[in-house]
């Protein structure tokens, strides 16, 4: 029997194992080298808790200082506010400083966090009324440090975040970083958008210390900087950490004061130089010289930005001022005037992806010329014609607003119950010469006539009984006197305080001025909510710090008396005056807000496209045309605008020159006309610089350094006309992305 001989086949396999497990190896490294670094989420997660911190203690702030535990006037809360933002913009320069020549930006970012958390901590103090009691002064003097120290705090590290997150991304993972950077902006308006929703909530929804709870206000914002930097040490082991490399304003400021002080050594006649920077050249810092210039050219136009920012900042002081005066009922919602503030972070992020994705393509394809200048000078237009739309609801508003007393100014008003007419005389309100004859009942006539503060004597008589009341008026007050029965006697109590400002939170005061034969007890009682027993002594007064709009019905406890339901609408101010025989009578100190709060959405809208324009596009636009060691010392100047746009307000609200607040809207709207002109002016004869060009030209200059020559030195000093067009015109991608021809001016 035959059988066939079977031969082993040796199979050979497609792919290596070897090479298989070094290419998975490689891939592995590849993806923990080259992908997404995952300890950049430490730093994402510190900036959004650092920003609730910042946004969740501004929005309420001028509320805050307007309030009984400070009781500053509206422009002293207005300067204050900005003051604040004055410094918060100016230490940044510190900041950088300290980064970039002492302490690298780790330790910066970690060590004013802890600086900005004990600010918070101190802020969140200033709010707890037992610890100040009654003394205003402890208070505000707790609050203007912990504003300081946070200023120090969030100002420091304002410059390092972004740059310390862009430090952990290699060369090859530019992608990665330019998705960092839009995560980046997005935490910044996140904090801001969900700390502008609830921060306002939490003022107002929550009671402490019998008041609206701005210590929990405040507690929030501390306890997410402690987070914040709790999240940011996590990442520590993980974080790429570069040396200090030495500070660029320092640089930057020797060679400028190099350059003017040579100068000045030169006489008039012999000054051939073609730029005064060009007497600062010493053979060797050629490029630095260069940079420099670049940058004065950018500088320039920044000239007239703080204007922007002046108005642009309003909308945490002013604008909220402007929002106290508004209804912002609808329905059974109420919104908080601090709370509007969310429209701009909420607007803007739902612009900037719209016009990247329509308007700007569609420019761009019917190749029309949208520059950047062109943007930001459109959006200086714009925050004007906010500013306008805000004096237009500010005139809405004071058609129906209450006259209270101004700095160096007081009121006071009689409120008669006796049983028989009074006539009422004295050294004030020209009473000496015409008395004022008010019937039972009754009040004078003087709800919202002022007067000097001071001294003064009033006296009464009524159907023959005599007397007189001394009484002392205070700056920015207003006062009740109430005329009572004592027993058969028409008497006089004294001078009691009366509520001549509207509720932070849009609801109402009510007030029981008691005129009975004796002392009441008083409640309130509506639909949405009832007041507790008020016991009211005679002669005096009684308030209801805030109630919601309503129908009330007054109910006099053991008192058989009747009182028709008071209709209380949102940012009034109502007396129940109860007089002698148990009549009563309902007056209105302080109107209602009549005009809708979402008339300032206009405003917002606006303002908020003059941002997106102005603001977005020009950090693009200076970090474009900046070589690049010196596109810190621009971001420093950026941020330095906001401060001086700040400083600005604060001169117009401490010097009280305009009272009416809708002209002050006007002066702002025309100041940034103005700036907007000049700006037009500088822009129209700037040349845009090509980025790439900068930095090639940093590069051959720094190989070219070390062989520099007497021969290159007197060339540094003129720039020839083929290098004007090489680093100053031929951004082929820089005009392509926006759509203009070359050498397109504006």
């Amino acid at each position: 029997m035959g059988g066939r001989s079977s031969k082993k086949v040796e199979t050979v396999p497609l792919i290596d194992p070897a090479e298989c497990e070094r290419g998975e190896k490689k891939a592995k490294r590849f993806w923990k080298e080259e992908g997404f670094p995952f300890h950049v989420g430490f730093i994402l997660g510190n900036e959004f808790c650092e920003r609730y911190s910042y946004y969740g203690m501004r929005t309420v702030l001028v509320i805050y200082l307007t309030s009984d535990l400070i009781k500053w006037d509206d422009n002293t809360a207005t300067a204050v506010y900005h003051a604040f933002t004055v410094l918060a913009y100016l230490f940044p320069l510190l900041g950088a400083m300290l980064a970039d020549s002492m302490w690298g930006k780790y330790w910066t970012i970690l060590s004013l966090s802890c600086v900005y958390a004990i600010g918070s901590g101190i802020n969140m103090m200033s709010a707890i009324k037992p610890i100040g009691g009654d003394n205003l002064t402890v208070h505000a003097a707790l609050v203007s440090i912990g504003l300081i120290v946070i200023a120090f705090g969030t100002g420091g590290i304002k410059p390092c975040v972004s740059a310390f997150g862009g430090d952990q991304f290699t060369k090859e993972q530019d992608n990665y970083r330019r998705s960092f950077f839009s995560l980046f902006y997005f935490a910044i308006n996140a904090g801001s958008l969900v700390s502008t929703f609830v921060s306002p909530i939490i003022r107002d929804q929550v009671q402490c210390f019998g008041d609206d709870c701005y210590a929990l206000a405040f507690g929030v914002p501390t306890a997410l900087m402690f987070v914040a930097i709790i999240l940011f040490v996590i990442g520590t082991k993980y974080y790429t950490r570069l040396e200090p490399t030495g500070n660029v304003f320092v640089s930057v400021s020797k060679t400028i004061w190099r350059a003017i002080k040579l100068r000045s050594k030169v006489p008039s006649k012999h000054r051939n130089k073609e730029h005064w920077l060009d007497y600062a050249h010493d053979g060797t810092n050629s490029q630095e010289i260069q940079e420099i210039k670049y940058v004065l050219r950018v500088l320039i136009l920044y000239i007239p930005l703080p204007l922007f920012w002046s108005l642009f900042d309003q909308q945490g002081s002013r604008w909220t001022l402007q929002a106290v005066r508004m209804n912002g009922v609808m329905g059974d919602t109420v919104i908080l005037p601090d709370q509007f503030q969310i429209c701009n972070p909420l607007i803007i992020i739902i612009l900037i992806p719209i016009f990247e994705a329509t308007l700007y393509p569609f420019l761009r394809k019917k190749n029309i010329n949208f520059s950047p200048l062109k943007r930001m000078g459109l959006g200086m237009w714009f925050a004007g014609l906010a500013f306008i739309v805000a004096a237009l609801v500010q005139t809405m508003i004071d058609e129906n607003l209450t006259l209270v007393p101004r700095s160096d100014e007081s009121s006071i008003r009689v409120l008669n119950g006796a049983n028989v007419p009074c006539t009422f005389s004295g050294n004030i309100y020209g009473w000496d010469k015409n008395p004022e004859i008010v019937g039972s009942g009754n009040t004078t006539k003087t709800l919202e006539k002022v007067t000097t503060p001071g001294s003064y004597n009033i006296e009464y008589n009524c159907a023959g009984t005599t007397g007189s009341v001394p009484v002392t008026l205070e700056h920015e007050k207003a006062y009740d006197l109430i005329i009572y029965m004592n027993g058969a006697t028409p008497t006089a109590g004294n001078a009691i305080i009366r509520q001549t400002k509207k509720s932070n939170s849009g609801k109402a005061y009510i007030s029981i001025a008691n005129a009975y034969q004796d002392a009441l007890k008083v409640s309130v009682k509506g639909d949405k909510g009832s007041g507790g027993a008020l016991t009211v002594a005679i002669g005096t007064k009684g308030t209801y710090e805030e109630v919601s709009q309503d129908e009330y019905t007054i109910v006099a406890e053991g008192d058989p008396m009747s009182f028709e339901k008071l209709n209380v609408l949102t940012g009034a101010a109502y007396t129940v005056f109860i007089y002698n025989d148990g009549s009563h009578k309902y007056i209105k100190d302080i109107y209602e807000n009549d005009v809708n709060l979402f008339w300032m959405v206009p405003q917002y809208f606006i303002i908020t496209l003059g941002e997106v324009f102005l603001s977005v596009t020009g950090l693009e636009f200076a970090y474009s045309q900046a070589p690049q060691s010196m596109k810190s010392v621009l971001q420093s100047f950026w941020l330095l605008t906001v401060s001086v746009g700040n400083i600005i307000v604060l001169i117009v609200a401490e010097t009280s020159l305009i009272p009416s607040q809708a002209d002050e809207y006007y002066l702002f709207a025309g100041l940034i006309a103005a700036a907007a002109i000049l700006f037009m002016i500088l822009a129209n004869n700037y040349e845009y610089v090509d980025e790439a060009m900068l930095n090639q030209f940093a590069e051959d200059d720094k190989s070219s350094t070390s062989s520099v020559s007497s021969e290159k030195s007197q060339d540094g000093d003129i720039e020839t006309d083929e290098k004007k067009s090489k680093h100053g015109r031929a951004n082929e991608a820089f005009e392509k992305d926006i759509g203009f021809e070359k050498n397109t001016k504006l």
